[in-house]
């Protein structure tokens, strides 16, 4: 399906304008509308702020900060998407919950993972990029902390393969990425002493679809699957991750660890990601 309706997360964060900057980089190419919903809801406070009173008292200060601010942010907006089609929306309340009941009518989301912090100053209040997949049908793209406004997305993809539900859904939600991809890699971890022949089967495929993508396997001997996942992309120059999320419970990642958990918290480049 082409990407035609863009769902922008928008928050008075400090990353808002690079997840503006993206989506308006990809409503260009692919001649898609903006949905800029703004959620007036704080995203994060300081660590230090506990307590119900203390908690309260916090988030009923930042959400009016966050609604003072909304008129200024959408000048933003309105200046960085001048000449593109879109609208402006100003929600309060659950960032993944307002996402997702929007995101049924869109083809793509643009959310940002949270950048890392010194113990002590702030904790997330919504885990977005961590809960959003689970939540919608709709491809999310994950931003990784400080992605270059400018920088390319989708010409060097690597799509991290499995033969499951979760993956395969990720690779047609990124069809208008890897047809117009200068270069795709399907990456398979194989088991120590087990291989497939699961990255070729899926090459296969998208050479019937006119892509030219090319197999990569990869040996899990005592490495962290995501870890490996990631440090393929490096090694690749690749410029966008396509992977399934949570191949397994969400809690069962959370508890265990996972390739999906490993891959959020360390995110170096732009993930498409579905569930």
């Amino acid at each position: 399906m082409p990407i035609k309706t863009i769902l922008l997360h928008m928050a008075n964060d400090d990353a808002h304008a690079g997840r503006m900057a993206v989506a308006a980089a990809l409503a260009k190419q692919f001649s898609a509308h903006i949905q800029a919903l703004y959620v007036a809801t704080p995203v994060s406070m300081p660590a230090g702020a506990t307590g119900r009173a203390a908690s309260y008292v916090f988030m009923a200060e930042a959400t009016a900060v966050a609604h003072e601010n909304a008129e200024r942010i959408e000048r933003e907006v309105r200046q960085a998407l001048n000449g593109l089609s879109f609208d402006w929306t100003v929600e309060e309340g659950d960032h993944v919950e307002l996402l997702a009941e929007r995101a049924s009518y869109a083809d793509l989301v643009v959310v940002a993972q949270s950048a890392a912090v010194r113990a002590g100053e702030r904790v997330s209040l919504h885990n977005i990029p961590d809960r959003l997949p689970l939540e919608t049908a709709t491809p999310v793209l994950v931003l990784p902390p400080g992605q270059p406004a400018t920088a390319a997305i989708g010409r060097h993809v690597l799509v991290a393969w499995k033969n499951s539900r979760e993956s395969a859904r990720a690779v047609r939600a990124a069809m208008p990425f890897l047809e117009t991809a200068q270069s795709v890699t399907v990456l398979t971890v194989e088991p120590p002493g087990q291989r497939s022949d699961e990255a070729a089967v899926l090459v296969d495929w998208l050479h019937r679809h006119g892509i030219a993508a090319r197999p990569q396997s990869v040996i899990a001997s005592g490495g962290e699957v995501g870890e490996m996942i990631l440090s393929c992309c490096t090694d690749q120059g690749a410029d966008l991750l396509v992977m399934g999320a949570y191949g397994h419970s969400r809690l069962r990642e959370l508890v265990l660890g996972g390739a999906t958990r490993t891959v959020l918290e360390e995110l170096t480049l732009p993930a498409l990601m579905t569930h």
